[in-house]
């Protein structure tokens, strides 16, 4: 499913978490599924290691559980008021 994970169950039950989160919050998922693919793909690792949806775009190297952040980040409306989408380009404005 994803070029970005060998977890495709994990993946794909993510990816319906997330686009119900879109779907309440009245946002889409980004539309470019290369990039859609790669942060869900390692959101999907981040999960399977830890068992939590960690943003891999705002996440230490390695992953820091203490201050990494969560999807959605505490952030995520913020940034999408201002520039129509969230840092990691994963939730949009409709």
């Amino acid at each position: 499913m994803s070029s970005w994970t060998k977890h495709d169950k994990e993946y794909g039950q993510l990816l319906k978490e997330l686009e119900g989160i879109a779907g309440r919050e009245g946002l889409v998922l980004n539309p470019d599924m290369e990039r859609l693919d790669k942060v869900v793909g390692l959101m999907t690792e981040n999960l399977v290691a830890t068992g939590r949806r960690y943003c891999p775009c705002k996440q230490s190297h390695p992953l820091d559980p203490g201050k990494d952040k969560v999807c959605p980040c505490p952030e995520w409306k913020d940034e999408i008021g201002d520039q129509g989408n969230c840092f990691c380009r994963l939730f949009f404005t409709k």
